[in-house]
């Protein structure tokens, strides 16, 4: 059975942690969505049948255990120090190098970023993670736990406010308000089956532009085709595919972001289906024959994507 695929791209509160440790490099490149737009973490599964603690999926888009693109060294710093007891420098989180703001690799820092408020309780980024990702400016180095620390700069109407980002606090990062949300919706809107509640907030964040990408927008892609068929909506359904399907090239062993997509979408329908205590026989058959429909409105070989999916199981 595969590990916890991240119950949909999505919902990730305490349970959006990489393993990853090292040291922070460039910013990975990110994928392109379905309108060429970067989707961080868009080459993984939004699912995961895997509930965290707060009863949402684990781990929604972000990047998957041992892959974060920016670390490649086996170790931290810290893990080769001796463990100190000196008190937290003041200020708030992100305000210094030795006061930096927790998160967990590179798509939690982003997410974090893209969240960052201004003194006037204003949102320069409004959750969009692209603009997370753009104003990251650095890294300042190791600080006195030897995590080396990030700089992201965020337009504030007081001007610039700079954030200071530790990507390597996996125990210690709180979810973000867009992580929030999407765990709301998740939880409370889809795995409840109140599909309308959900397919309303997705068309809504869909309606605010093709080149905005959030974490509720990661979570709608995948997740949509299912909502919608759930409501008896099946051309809906049919057309959402249709539209993110035929916003990537056609797929192949170097560039399967349609095969992803498309196991994203079987994903969700089966982490809805799990959350139903449906039966793994009953599963199998829906997702066979879902998937041959599906495939059409893609269009997918499934002797293709079944070949690729065999060599690709995480």
């Amino acid at each position: 059975m595969r590990r916890p695929l991240l119950l949909l791209a999505l919902a990730c509160l305490s349970a959006c942690k990489t393993t990853t440790t090292g040291r922070a490099k460039a910013p990975a490149a990110t994928e392109s969505g379905a309108f060429g737009t970067p989707i961080a973490g868009a080459d993984d599964s939004p699912l995961d049948p895997t509930t965290t603690s707060s009863g949402a999926f684990a781990n929604p888009g972000g990047p998957r255990a041992g892959r974060d693109g920016r670390t490649e060294d086996p170790e931290r710093i810290a893990d080769l120090k001796a463990q100190g007891s000196a008190a937290a420098p003041p200020g708030p989180p992100g305000s210094s190098k030795d006061r930096p703001l927790p998160t967990c690799g590179t798509t939690g820092s982003y997410v974090a970023v893209a969240d960052a408020e201004c003194e006037d309780g204003t949102r320069p980024f409004d959750g969009d993670i692209p603009s997370g990702m753009r104003a990251r400016r650095g890294n300042v180095g190791a600080n006195k736990d030897g995590h080396v620390i990030d700089l992201y700069e965020v337009p504030c109407p007081e001007g610039p406010r700079k954030i200071f980002v530790d990507m390597y606090a996996c125990d210690r990062a709180q979810p973000s308000r867009s992580e929030f949300e999407r765990d709301t919706y998740v939880r409370d809107a889809f795995l409840v089956g109140d599909h309308a509640r959900f397919s309303e907030r997705c068309f809504a964040e869909q309606a605010r532009g093709p080149d905005r990408v959030s974490l509720m927008l990661q979570t709608c892609l995948p997740a949509m085709p299912t909502a919608l068929r759930e409501q008896g909506k099946v051309a809906e359904a049919h057309a959402w595919l249709s539209r993110y399907c035929g916003g990537t090239p056609p797929p192949t062993a170097d560039e399967p972001k349609r095969w992803v997509y498309f196991r994203n979408v079987l994903e969700a329908l089966d982490a809805l289906r799990v959350q139903q205590n449906r039966a793994e026989s009953d599963r199998a058959w829906e997702r066979k024959n879902v998937a041959a429909e599906y495939a059409k409105v893609c269009d997918v070989d499934l002797k293709a994507f079944e070949r690729w999916l065999k060599d690709n199981p995480e």
